[in-house]
């Protein structure tokens, strides 16, 4: 008798109920029908923005025995020549696209190629990689290139100088007044400022981003940014049997040694980081600072800045944010792989060395006469670039830089969904000994910050040796095209469409 009563009570309510099986503007056809067309319409856009063109510096052609391109690993001459069928099956490879051709590369060692075979993935958020465009890179005779390598060769020297100390430090006011006397050199000449970018708010502050000092918070755990330091004074491959028997792709025989944690002081400090970080790591970490600090300094065109009953996560929160980062940083990285493998294949400041050890004839006068090659001359016994890691630089072409176009894509990121203008809270500055933060008084802006952020980055490849103030400018600014791509496509996927604002890396203001 329950029994009975129950069910007619729960069949009285169902009879009684209008159960949702799906709520949506749309029907699933018409849902379905509309993000093709939405894909579609991206497609369109994207396809009939034609490719730029890829011009080239011409010197794998102009300079002999390919001295002027990238060959770390295949097999090179007592004197650092690269051997001529070895580099001429690498072309080979690259224009044949395929695993199978990169395999059949000659070795002059156990170490391996960096994954040229990326360069033909193919996009599928924003514009295909191949599509971008960059100026080439400079000649390796011209008097840019030569500037370029006094400042590298400038940066080796003093790695081991805290930035805080600049504007007295003898070393580095005769190093600035020689950089400002060279032909076509493109970096601040003024000794506190020396080695640091020429984007706005490069130059405010202390040389090192707030985003690479403030606590990260990471979930139920705060992070601080101290990290294990490299031994001053260690440098490495100056001694040239071991600097061919890398540029050949043998494992170094030398090692580094590691001290205490502290806060980042010195240029060495910040070759370190860029050593060992995972690729968007500074970016993933300024977005935990940034979204801790809240809403108050989102961008003004997030319609969630201002919602009283709806709060941001998946759509334009958090979750957005971060992934967006992500997305744009290995986007800008197949973008920058494209033009190191297919186009530029341009030689990196240890091979570069090697030239000025074995064929200086082939390099610009100002490069030879200068004073810093004179110098590690005098320390050293070789004119060898002294490198901060003991394998030197990877082994992928030098141009654009990887770490450079990361930081421009995802730089571009942030300052779409935070606002620029808005003002750092209790700015801060190591210590004399790095140990502790201390407040400084220096107005900072979020913008000028994470500008700052995408040149330490950048720059920190170049205070390893890795780089050239080139690689690190024109990667920035491929990894800003791909970044805005990006945006683009995302853009018009909302519901609530938003009108972000960011201002792009030569001054200009742009909508999304």
């Amino acid at each position: 008798m329950k029994k009975t009563l129950l069910f007619s009570a729960v069949a009285a309510i169902l009879s009684n109920t209008v159960l949702a099986v799906e709520l949506d503007p749309l029907t699933p056809e018409q849902r379905h029908h509309q993000a093709y067309e939405y894909r579609e319409q991206q497609a369109n856009y994207n396809y009939d923005n034609h490719p730029a063109p890829h011009p080239t510096n011409s010197d794998e052609m102009a300079v002999p025995h390919f001295y002027g391109q990238f060959h770390k690993s295949l097999p090179h001459s007592d004197n650092g020549r690269v051997d001529k069928d070895a580099y001429q099956q690498l072309l080979h490879a690259i224009e044949a696209g395929t695993f199978a051709a990169f395999e059949q590369v000659p070795v002059g060692g156990p170490v391996k190629l960096a994954n040229p075979l990326a360069a033909q993935v193919y996009d599928l958020v924003g514009r295909d990689n191949h599509d971008y465009g960059t100026k080439p890179p400079p000649a390796l005779g011209s008097a840019e290139a030569a500037a370029e390598m006094v400042e590298v060769y400038a940066m080796a020297l003093l790695r081991d100088v805290p930035f805080i100390r600049y504007s007295r430090n003898r070393s580095v006011i005769n190093i600035a007044d020689e950089l400002a006397n060279l032909k076509d050199f493109y970096g601040p000449t003024r000794p506190g400022l020396l080695f640091r970018g020429i984007f706005e708010g490069d130059q405010v502050g202390p040389y090192i981003s707030q985003f690479l000092y403030k606590d990260i918070p990471a979930g139920p755990k705060v992070i601080n940014q101290k990290y294990t330091r490299y031994k001053a004074g260690e440098n490495f491959m100056t001694a040239y049997n071991e600097w061919l028997a890398i540029q050949n792709g043998q494992n170094p025989t030398q090692s580094l040694t590691t001290s205490d944690e502290n806060y980042m002081l010195t240029g060495r400090d910040l070759a370190r980081y860029v050593h060992q970080d995972f690729t968007y790591q500074a970016f993933q970490n300024a977005a935990l600072i940034l979204l801790g600090w809240g809403p108050g300094v989102w961008d003004d065109g997030n319609p969630y800045k201002t919602a009283t009953r709806q709060g941001a996560f998946v759509d334009l929160g958090a979750g957005e944010i971060l992934d967006t980062v992500a997305k744009a940083g290995n986007a800008a990285l197949r973008a920058v792989w494209f033009q190191k493998w297919n186009v530029h294949r341009r030689l990196r400041p240890e091979e570069y060395g090697g030239l000025a050890q074995n064929n200086p004839g082939l390099l610009h006068a100002q490069f030879n006469s200068s004073r810093v090659l004179n110098h590690v001359h005098k320390i050293y016994g070789t004119r060898l670039l002294p490198m901060a890691y003991p394998e030197g630089a990877p082994t992928h072409p030098a141009y654009p830089a990887g770490h450079a176009a990361i930081s421009g894509a995802c730089a571009t990121v942030l300052k779409a969904f935070f606002k620029e203008d808005a003002i750092i809270p209790s700015p801060v500055q190591p210590s004399a000994n790095g140990v502790s933060l201390q407040p400084i008084r220096d107005v900072l802006t979020i913008g000028g910050e994470i500008n700052k952020l995408a040149s330490n980055i950048s720059l920190g490849r170049d205070w390893a040796g890795v780089h050239y103030r080139s690689d690190g400018k024109e990667g920035m600014l491929l990894g800003e095209e791909v970044g805005i791509a990006i945006l683009k496509d995302w853009h018009d996927a909302h519901p609530e469409v938003p009108a972000l604002t960011l201002k792009k890396f030569d001054g200009e203001e742009i909508q999304i």
